[in-house]
């Protein structure tokens, strides 16, 4: 049976080839998509270094010189909105449904502008990219902050209180590194300051890798800065993060909003707008989730059309073949060994298919044109093994189908008179 199906198949090579070269693009373009969502997925399932439920970031804003309520403090004007901020602060902390308070400027979660900086190493060669942030102590609180393993919160809350920046871990085959040293290395090293290269410091712990978005697939080193409040020039990228109870968080919003202007004002300093973290959530990932819808679209439509195209070119090759299997009914053959005849075939053509496309998919994957923001690491045998499983059951549903219909129909017309319109 198997040696002459695989006769039968070689005899009719012209017209096989193009089939098996359609089915070469095809399930070439099927492994992408799979291997698109597939990156998506993971990556979306990777920890994100913070924990943002029960947490809104609330914005500051100045009363124009227009404005009717607007106080000129000339000279002064710097330090009264500091003390106006920190005073607001202070009473957003004293609010009975809050847990914590803090002040950040580029280190809320989802914020996705890369204030990108050089970090030197002092006495060493080593450059590393870092992406600057500064924070209050009380953020890593706030916004659920991860400690690296041999540090707790606390330990980390009071190295930002003494003046020393925090970073996340990275080892030195990061491609963020330039030299050999990891972040475990630079415990015990000096630094130069980012912002001021004549300075250098001593970095004061580790967090857990961060990363910008959910579906984001690249961790960036961070460097958070703390943030000196006797010296703070309040503008408007600070950002005021709240981290509420968790009993209270149905009500905070509505309770707050109806609080602002009489609470949370002072001088020309007043909260503009206050959102949760899971609006800004999908705000940050709506761009990527349109993406994967669109991409899904794309493979029903694959996979339709796929089916479809299968389907036509087998029922014409079907339907040339009614003799044939009018024939194989007459000398005795079962409808289950006809189908598994026909099904075979194109399952056949479909194995000879798939060496060529699993080469391709190989070089697709090795390249990494699926990863998110360009972040290397994720080509693992696993991974191919995976999404080239998927593709070829997917094209292996689709053959069957594409062969079922039309061999059921074919088998439906009597013998005598299928022999009889020969």
């Amino acid at each position: 049976m198997k040696r002459k199906l695989l006769r039968q198949t070689l005899n009719e090579w012209r017209a096989n080839v193009w089939l098996i070269v359609e089915m070469i693009i095809v399930s070439a373009i099927v492994w992408y998509i799979n291997d698109y969502l597939y990156v998506h997925v993971a990556t979306r399932l990777e920890p994100t270094g913070f924990d943002t439920s029960h947490t809104y970031m609330a914005e500051f804003r100045y009363l124009p010189e227009g404005s009717r309520r607007y106080t000129d403090y000339g000279e002064a004007a710097t330090e009264r909105n500091r003390a106006d901020l920190l005073s607001i602060i202070k009473a957003i902390r004293q609010r009975p449904d809050v847990e914590e308070v803090s002040l950040s400027a580029g280190a809320e979660p989802y914020f996705q502008n890369f204030y990108g900086r050089r970090l030197n190493v002092a006495d060493d060669t080593t450059e590393i990219s870092i992406y600057y942030r500064q924070t209050s102590p009380e953020h890593l609180r706030t916004v659920g902050y991860q400690p690296a393993e041999g540090f707790t919160i606390g330990q980390l809350e009071e190295a930002l209180r003494q003046g020393k920046p925090l970073m996340t871990e990275f080892d030195n085959s990061s491609p963020h590194v330039s030299g050999h040293l990891s972040s475990t290395d630079l415990l015990n090293r000096r630094v130069k300051n980012p912002r001021d290269t004549s300075m250098t410091i001593t970095i004061g712990g580790l967090l857990k890798p961060v990363k910008r978005t959910n579906i984001e697939s690249e961790y960036f080193i961070s460097y958070f800065e703390p943030i000196d409040m006797d010296q703070l020039e309040p503008r408007p990228n600070y950002k005021i993060n709240i981290r509420v109870k968790p009993e209270a968080e149905s009500r905070f919003p509505d309770s707050f909003n109806a609080d602002r202007e009489r609470l949370y004002r002072r001088g020309n300093t007043y909260i503009s707008d206050i959102k949760p973290y899971s609006q800004i959530r999908d705000t940050a990932d709506s761009d990527n989730m349109v993406t994967i819808r669109k991409y899904v679209a794309v493979m029903v439509f694959m996979l339709v059309s796929v089916f479809l195209g299968l389907m036509g070119t087998f029922w014409f090759r079907t339907q040339q073949r009614t003799p044939e299997i009018a024939i194989r009914k007459v000398n005795g053959a079962t409808d289950r060994s006809v189908f598994g005849r026909l099904i075979s075939e194109g399952l056949l053509m479909l194995a000879v298919a798939t060496i060529p496309a699993l080469l391709i998919d190989w070089q697709l994957c090795h390249y990494e044109l699926n990863t998110v923001y360009g972040a290397q690491g994720y080509f693992s045998p696993g991974r191919f093994a995976l999404t080239a499983g998927a593709t070829v059951a997917l094209m292996a549903l689709m053959v069957a189908g594409g062969i079922w219909f039309p061999a059921y129909k074919a088998m439906r017309i009597e013998p005598a008179r299928a022999l009889a319109d020969e």
